[in-house]
């Protein structure tokens, strides 16, 4: 079991929405470069070399950030010069994009201000969300979250602390149809309230 995650799913996605999202990020107090030696860095994911910090220039991490030329990219967004959240943007379905934040290594009062700094970003940015999850033990990790938030496939490892999909694929799906959820549009939420992050 992990330390928990954060999965953002969210449609349409290029330069010019990474640098946006990027910003909004830095603007809810994450930080792109350590402030101990102000560097920004990629962190490598293959097939040659993996998990290797490379210091990159702003405008590079933002550009692979849009994923024009990669499916994939990783990098790190900063707490504290020692503290920092594994950040992933990948490519999802139909010029989508899935954000993943990683929790490992926080403390409690860590990962919930880095909780509630990605919901704040997100919050600004709901009509592009198809899928929002937060599960801050890891508990869910195994689940094929893809296929739920985009194929409506049922839960099998269990329910995140807080779920959000677009409502009208909770409307088709036979398990969140069933559920108590609340509405929050375009999205409906489970477990924790979004308003409370």
């Amino acid at each position: 079991m992990s330390d928990g995650f954060i999965y953002w799913y969210r449609q349409g996605w290029g330069t010019s929405d990474a640098r946006e999202t990027i910003e909004a990020l830095e603007g809810a107090g994450f930080l792109l470069g350590n402030p101990g030696n102000g560097l920004i860095t990629l962190v490598t994911n293959g097939p040659d070399s993996w998990g290797e910090q490379m210091p990159v220039a702003r405008q590079e991490l933002i550009e692979s950030a849009g994923l024009v030329a990669a499916d994939e990219v990783n990098f790190q967004l900063w707490l504290n010069a020692d503290t920092d959240v594994f950040t992933r943007i990948r490519r999802g379905e139909s010029r989508s994009a899935v954000l993943e934040f990683g929790l490992d290594g926080l403390t409690v009062a860590e990962r919930e201000w880095a909780i509630g700094a990605v919901a704040r970003v997100l919050r600004g940015d709901l009509d592009h969300c198809v899928g929002f999850v937060v599960d801050r033990r890891g508990v869910t990790e195994e689940e094929d979250w893809d296929s739920v938030v985009w194929r409506r496939a049922p839960l099998t490892c269990g329910w995140p602390d807080i779920l959000g999909v677009r409502s009208e694929s909770v409307a088709a799906h036979i398990q969140l149809a069933q559920a108590e959820g609340y509405a929050e549009p375009p999205l409906t939420f489970f477990g924790q309230r979004f308003g409370e992050l």
